[in-house]
């Protein structure tokens, strides 16, 4: 059995390549600006050297925010598309969507989103809420259940699994590479985190991407439902209008209260602030 580890990797500077690559490089037939095709697609270079192994890779998105869920999103990707690369450096929203759609209709992907909501991260903490994600998200690739979908009507925690790929795998092995410092506990698998994976492993881009637009289309949705507090803009993260907009109209339902201020302030059923200690 492979060790669980940290790994730093050095990557070489050269394109990846492989076999069968596609490229992204047009959003509703314009061309993406230079700007945001400078970063070059992470390598394979962790992945290539499992060999044996269905390796997926694994990331989160809305660790930060004071309000709507954590994401995590697992994905086991066999085509190499140009133009992933760290969600963070697709600065542009139309440029995600554009991949993430790229992402999940590329051949034998598998992948699994798991959400985990603001009262669970209130209960157990954004760390362990985050950890929970992760490997609830690789469970889902390893263990399609199928039915169901992201939305703002489903309540609680959740996974949503994508197809079941239509190629045979590989192996019998899946091993998970986590973006970050940490890997959960109980892993269905064999698992190990790559500090700034997502910008070093094409596999971890990849899930870096279908979290966060998960993520950002669900307070899109969110948005709707609560729309006095501009959930559109900022996602959910605690910009000055957005602590703002809490002071005037206290806490929604998706409101981390355990994150400040919320957690030096007192709220009543509807989520109007009784005291403010912040």
């Amino acid at each position: 059995m492979l060790r669980r580890q940290s790994v730093r990797l050095k990557q070489a500077r050269t394109r990846s390549t492989c076999n069968n690559v596609e490229s992204i490089n047009e959003i509703d037939g314009a061309p993406i600006k230079k700007k945001s095709r400078k970063f070059a697609c992470p390598l394979r270079t962790r992945e290539a050297a499992l060999e044996g192994h269905d390796v997926m890779g694994v990331d989160e998105a809305g660790r930060g925010p004071l309000a709507g869920p954590v994401v995590a999103a697992a994905a086991l990707v066999p085509c190499t598309l140009e133009g992933v690369m760290d969600s963070k450096l697709l600065s542009k929203e139309e440029e995600r969507e554009k991949m993430y759609q790229a992402l999940i209709e590329s051949p034998n992907i598998q992948y699994a989103v798991a959400i985990v909501d603001a009262a669970r991260i209130d209960e157990i903490n954004i760390l362990q809420a985050t950890l929970e994600a992760m490997r609830m998200a690789v469970d889902g690739v390893m263990n399609p259940k199928r039915g169901g979908k992201v939305c703002v009507s489903r309540k609680g925690c959740y996974v949503v699994c994508g197809p079941k790929a239509k190629k045979q795998r590989k192996s019998n092995k899946y091993y998970a590479l986590i973006d970050g410092n940490k890997v959960p506990n109980d892993m269905p698998c064999d698992a190990e985190c790559i500090i700034k994976g997502d910008s070093k492993e094409f596999c971890i881009a990849a899930a870096s991407i279908l979290a966060k637009v998960t993520r950002d289309r669900l307070m899109r949705g969110y948005d709707e439902l609560y729309p006095e507090f501009q959930l559109q803009q900022h996602k959910g993260y605690p910009t000055a209008e957005h602590m703002a907009l809490v002071r005037k109209y206290g806490a929604s339902p998706i409101h981390r209260r355990t994150f400040a201020p919320l957690k030096h302030m007192s709220f009543d059923e509807q989520g109007r602030i009784l005291t403010d200690d912040s």
